[in-house]
């Protein structure tokens, strides 16, 4: 594997979508503490006060953070919504691209879908459409717009695509998921094909205990996969969000991952529970 220095290292222009709770929050509060401190922290989600809050803690934690927040709705289709978002935030907040010596995008904004049924009961073409507009176009076209941006490649220049283990085993219930994160994932591995100087880490955190997780517990319309949940929560192998971004700041910092090649958080977490649970003879 080749060695690049650790991420961190440089004043950067860091986006995280999805950042208002979960695993978008946490990563929001411990980047904040990893970067230059003149490196500037752009939170991105629909909800607004709670966006604010994570802000407030932010700074509470990293008195020295520059943190701005922007209102986003990734399945938001209007043709203009997502042209020029970052010049018009650099100009209102009187940045200029030229300021860093880095950028960073992560895109970690994603829903479940609807897991109550299976995927034989998908019939409603609205739906399906609003969830891929959601969780796949909305995401193409945001990271359109920041490396339209950004787009000198002689800076250093990364993206972090927040994937799943989902995206490599089928799991009952997760029908739209599972095919969302697979094309997510084949997506930047064009990318990384088109334009190499671009950095590009694909990251599975493992199985981790968010709102999203706990709702599959409750509400996945398969047994089995419900089963999978309960006894990684029932054996602790559950990771806090925190934890889980421990994890990617470590490999962040190691920065040896091949381009936009799947990262595996969840092979020692739930990959062992699903292969039991769901690819087993048991059931």
């Amino acid at each position: 594997m080749e060695k690049h220095e650790s991420i961190f290292l440089k004043k950067s222009f860091v986006v995280i979508t999805g950042s208002s709770r979960g695993l978008g929050k946490s990563m929001a509060l411990q980047f904040g503490g990893k970067f230059p401190p003149d490196s500037v922290l752009v939170l991105m989600a629909r909800n607004v006060e709670a966006l604010e809050s994570v802000r407030t803690d932010l700074i509470e934690l990293v008195p020295e953070s520059t943190v701005l927040v922007k209102q986003y709705d990734q399945g938001n289709t209007d043709i203009a919504y997502f042209d020029g978002i970052f010049d018009n935030l650099l100009a209102e907040n009187k940045l200029s691209k030229d300021d860093f010596d880095q950028v960073v995008v992560v895109h970690n904004c994603a829903t479940t879908g609807d897991n109550v049924k299976t995927a034989l009961q998908l019939c409603d073409a609205n739906h399906v459409r609003s969830y891929y507009d959601i969780n796949l176009v909305g995401m193409i076209l945001l990271n359109t717009s920041f490396f339209t941006t950004f787009s000198d490649s002689a800076k250093s220049r990364v993206v972090i695509n927040i994937t799943s283990g989902a995206s490599q085993l089928p799991a009952p219930s997760l029908h739209l998921y599972c095919a969302g994160k697979a094309a997510r994932d084949m997506f930047f591995r064009v990318l990384a094909t088109e334009e190499p100087s671009i950095r590009i880490l694909t990251y599975a955190p493992g199985a981790v205990d968010t709102e999203m997780l706990r709702d599959l517990e409750t509400n996945a319309s398969s047994a089995a996969f419900r089963k999978v949940l309960n006894d990684l929560r029932k054996d602790d192998k559950l990771k806090t969000s925190a934890e889980a971004v421990t994890d990617l700041i470590y490999v962040l910092e190691d920065n040896t991952f091949d381009n936009a090649v799947f990262v595996n958080n969840y092979e020692q977490t739930a990959k062992p529970y699903i292969e039991e649970t769901l690819f087993s003879n048991k059931i």
